[in-house]
């Protein structure tokens, strides 16, 4: 029987006191500042909001990482960590609070905290932006920083401790700065965005994610906003729809000519995304600093947008490519081979799921493929590769020996006429596989995986033993 740890001194200490509300806020100002974290987690508990407030009032750190000493507040707590705030930025005497620098509110695992310099690794203390950019933007440096991280979807998914924290700070945009790392923008009104994001710091948002803003007309509209932002690390463009199959080039051209101003883009995904198609190149050439990861999602890219892969854009620093669900079919992938082996020195993961390959495409991929010694994680699925071409790659990647994921397709030979999987062959292919593969070097984790089954969506998976999908068990 598990016997669950008796409470420490201070936990009980914590607990006593908090129950003793009126004794505690009479006192708190002289209270030992390592009591704090323990006493803000105990209120927590109690759901004592009135005891919540007095203590950020009241806080001797510079920093209050409220997810750190509560994983998830209610709408009561939340209010009263912001009245706290408030009543703290009202104050003109303020003993012992004065360090108070920045509120952070955001999602997080923090692994680590600072008591004594009141600040945790690699959090809201490591927060920052180039000097110059903090004097142009803010006359006023000293003021309070609150991070949090907002999403804009739709009216219809309504945050009420997000539209709570924006009335709040809206009401006290004189006294702080709201500082959002990573922003959500979804199917909301442009005109009704422009209003929320008028109250936020640009430069500090890091990561920006568009997901279904609407059509491409509503999206070059958030453009003048998104230049703003010359700090991103990290763009989303997800799901951009268009009513018409020859989207307007005038605004195809003010979206690709935002790239020049993220001089830190490091990361860009591009999901679901049609209006790209025969412009690749145009943006590939816009971008300032290294990529570092590269995602396509289920696009569609023509010959000219493959061969741009190849020609000279800041492709240097690469870890991370994914083509998935980026039909390859009907193209040459020779300019594909050319951009592998120059990114073969850098490039940890590769996706090649879903590009619906063949073993030809394959022979051609196959001398760069082997010649990136660096990939520690490679997915091949739902490609049509024949028994004989999947021998022969197994038996090329001697050299990958970083791998600790790999995911390779089933052999077309296990399908019948009518496109389902043939038990016994399946098992008895993919164990061939597997000898062949243990031959030359040991993987570490390694599947083949059948397409998805037409009836149940579930694949048929082949690691140390066959496992079927629910209609084949």
């Amino acid at each position: 029987m598990d016997l669950k740890a008796p409470p420490t001194l201070l936990q009980l200490a914590a607990q006593s006191t908090v129950k003793k509300e009126v004794l505690t806020i009479s006192v708190l100002e002289y209270l030992p500042r390592e009591l704090f974290p323990t006493l803000f987690k105990e209120a927590d508990t109690q759901r004592k909001a009135k005891m919540i407030k007095i203590l950020v009032e009241y806080w001797p750190y510079p920093c209050l990482l409220v997810r750190l000493l509560i994983d998830k507040p209610n709408l009561e707590i939340f209010q009263a960590i912001l009245d706290g705030v408030g009543t703290w930025l009202k104050r003109k005497y303020r003993p012992r609070m004065g360090k108070l620098e920045v509120v952070d509110l955001r999602n997080g695992h923090l692994d680590s905290w600072d008591l004594q310099a009141g600040r945790e690794g690699g959090g809201a203390q490591s927060e920052t932006v180039p000097e110059k950019q903090v004097m142009e933007g803010h006359s006023n440096r000293r003021r309070l920083r609150v991070f949090c991280d907002l999403s804009f979807k739709s009216s219809k998914h309504e945050d009420k401790h997000q539209t709570h924290l924006l009335r709040w700070a809206k009401d006290r945009e004189d006294f702080l700065h709201l500082c959002c790392k990573k922003l959500e923008i979804g199917a909301l009104e442009v005109s009704k965005v422009k209003k929320e994001l008028k109250f936020l710091q640009p430069e500090f948002i890091k990561e920006l994610e568009l997901n279904t803003v609407g059509n491409l007309s509503k999206l070059a509209k958030l453009v003048p906003c998104i230049s703003k932002m010359r700090n991103l690390h990290k763009l989303m463009l997800v799901r951009i729809f268009e009513r018409t199959y020859t989207p307007s080039e005038k605004n195809v051209s003010k979206i690709i000519s935002l790239f020049p101003e993220l001089r830190y883009l490091q990361n860009l995904t591009i999901g679901d995304v049609y209006f790209l198609k025969d412009h690749m190149n145009e943006l590939l050439r816009c971008l300032v600093a290294p990529l570092v990861s590269l995602t396509i999602t289920l696009c569609q890219i023509s010959q000219s947008d493959l061969e741009s892969f190849a020609q000279r854009w800041n492709y240097g620093q690469l870890k991370h490519l994914c083509l998935k669900g980026v039909s390859l079919t009907a193209l040459n992938v020779t300019p594909l081979k050319f951009f592998l082996e120059s990114v073969a020195n850098t490039l940890q993961t590769l996706e090649l799921e879903g590009c619906r390959m063949s073993d030809s495409h394959l022979s051609i991929l196959q001398p760069a493929l082997t010649q990136c010694t660096q990939l520690t994680s490679f997915n091949f699925y739902d490609n049509n590769i024949s028994m004989d071409a999947l021998k022969d790659l197994l038996r090329h990647t001697v050299k990958l020996s970083q791998l600790t994921m790999e995911l390779y397709p089933a052999p077309v030979e296990v399908y019948n006429e009518w496109g389902y999987v043939q038990v016994e062959t399946f098992s008895q292919l993919c164990a061939e596989l597997m000898d062949t593969l243990v031959a030359v070097r040991q993987p570490k984790s390694i599947c083949f995986g059948t397409y998805s089954c037409y009836d149940c969506d579930t694949r048929c998976i082949y690691e140390k033993k066959a496992t079927f999908c629910e209609c084949l068990e």
